[in-house]
């Protein structure tokens, strides 16, 4: 590529209106495409950056989604930091409540049910799956979406039990489209959840 089709980080941080750390982390998880020049400096691809800000401008023209509210449950900061960043780009109207540990969520959630839950399975104190099992029994929950993110193996996943049916498992490090792939991106949301 030439240089007048990439971008710095901080170019496309500035252009996106984020800081340049969620920059890099949105090209480690694929989701701008970028390459190192032979002096090590990162580039990203500007059709890339340009696709972003097209998707952001036809989700914000979209019927927006005032009254969605998202809750993750993630203990690993870094990761949690990523999925906000994904999650806002997917619909930039929610409000996104962050939970560290299963109990945390279950405790909010059972206050103010989330229309979607995204969480990991192996959380400290109490697990994603549990956690799941006890919302579930509260009748404000049942029409919740839920996600599970685990780094585990299908294997490793049984010691946790039964996996709840319906409920798709994606792996880390998540992937915006498979984000998008699960719950819809902003149009399918908006038209799950009735808004």
């Amino acid at each position: 590529m030439t240089k007048s089709n990439s971008l710095t980080t901080s170019q496309t941080a500035e252009l996106l209106g984020v800081a340049p750390h969620t920059v890099q982390k949105w090209v480690d998880a694929g989701v701008l495409r970028a390459w190192k020049t032979v002096g090590g400096h990162r580039r990203v691809a500007a059709d890339s950056v340009e696709a972003m800000l097209r998707d952001r401008e036809a989700m914000q023209q979209a019927t927006p989604v005032e009254k969605m509210s998202v809750m993750l449950v993630e203990d690993d900061a870094d990761t949690a930091e990523l999925m906000q960043a994904m999650i806002g780009e997917l619909w930039p109207q929610a409000h996104v409540r962050l939970a560290r540990d299963g109990f945390s969520a279950l405790l909010d959630a059972g206050k103010l049910p989330p229309d979607v839950l995204i969480t990991d399975i192996n959380l400290p104190g109490l697990d994603g799956i549990e956690m799941l099992r006890s919302l579930n029994q509260h009748p404000g929950t049942r029409n919740m979406r839920v996600v599970f993110v685990t780094n585990h193996s299908p294997t490793e996943l049984q010691r946790f039990g039964p996996l709840p049916s319906g409920v798709p498992v994606l792996r880390k490090p998540i992937q915006i489209t498979d984000l998008r792939r699960v719950l819809g991106g902003d149009r399918g949301i908006a038209t799950e959840l009735g808004s």
